[in-house]
């Protein structure tokens, strides 16, 4: 995984996975050091820092299931972070968050951080961080709009997201799996929704009504062979298709990480497929309420 910055490493890298982060040190402290190093250079000296600070005014944006909030919120860091780095070895950190709307949800990361440095680090200094644990265990928040198709399955596409989080990739598969498969019908009746919006699309239709006949996912689209109309695709590709190439690969031939990798990729392709169909139903939704506003004037 490529550089990220630290409020992607608290909300979005999943534990037990080391990633490349900067701008997170105490402004104060860092500049506090620069002016040493001034100093020392100006009598001839040399000044090596080996240690530096946390900075206590991160502000992460993170999931608050609180009443009130139930949204994602500003999280302040609490005196109960240790913020001392030291920069000759790694060390673990606890750091602390509370939301800063309603004072009551609370998160705790410990984070194996490495210096990649010897000393004198600045907001420009890359880090090796990884998050070993986390207290409470969270799953990110789903989206109003593939909640929709995820229904019933809720709980156990959380499992999968909190699984996911914690960097199990065979258990974030499974779960994932397991919501699609149940799902399925639920998919196809959207689409067929968006299909009947416009004429021409009988074929398509018909092969997704047979579809739902099967019990999973991709022996269902299997029995596809109609590709779904452009307005759909996420990015010029079929995301039935999408996720049956995730989906058909299975658990056995893939490591924990390989499955890890791909249980995100399902889950982003899923959540996007739901923006392309709550998009097209609400398009033709204004379309109509446009269309009667004008026939309406017009008598």
């Amino acid at each position: 995984m490529s550089q990220v910055t630290f409020n992607q490493l608290l909300d979005d890298v999943p534990l037990y996975t080391p990633v490349d982060v900067s701008g997170f040190l105490c402004d104060i402290t860092v500049k506090r050091q620069e002016q040493n190093k001034g100093l020392a250079a100006l009598e001839q000296r040399k000044i090596v820092e080996k240690t530096t600070q946390l900075s206590g005014k991160l502000q992460p944006s993170l999931y608050c299931g609180s009443d009130g909030c139930n949204n994602y919120t500003y999280f302040e860091m609490l005196s109960t972070t240790q913020q001392h780095l030291d920069l000759n070895c790694p060390s673990i950190n606890r750091v602390a968050f509370r939301c800063c709307n309603c004072k009551q949800k609370s998160y705790e990361f410990y984070l194996e951080i490495t210096p990649t440095v010897n000393g004198n680090a600045n907001n420009d200094t890359i880090f090796r961080i990884q998050k070993v644990g986390q207290q409470p265990r969270h799953g990110k928040a789903i989206p109003k709009k593939a909640s929709k198709l995820i229904g019933k399955e809720r709980n156990l596409f959380f499992k999968g997201s909190i699984s996911e989080n914690q960097g199990m990739g065979i258990g974030a598969f499974s779960y994932y799996r397991r919501v699609i498969d149940s799902q399925k019908d639920k998919i196809f009746d959207e689409i067929i929704k968006v299909l009947n919006l416009t004429t021409g699309n009988e074929t398509l239709i018909q092969e997704l009504t047979d579809a739902k006949a099967e019990t999973q996912f991709t022996k269902a689209v299997d029995k596809i062979k109609t590709a779904l109309p452009d307005g759909l695709k996420i990015s010029g590709y079929d995301p039935l298709k999408l996720l049956y190439q995730a989906l058909s690969e299975g658990l056995h031939n893939h490591t924990d990480e390989e499955c890890l990798e791909n249980a995100h990729d399902i889950k982003l392709v899923l959540f996007q497929f739901s923006e392309r169909l709550d998009s097209a139903l609400k398009d033709d939704a204004e379309l109509t309420s446009a269309i009667n506003r004008l026939a309406r004037k017009g008598r």
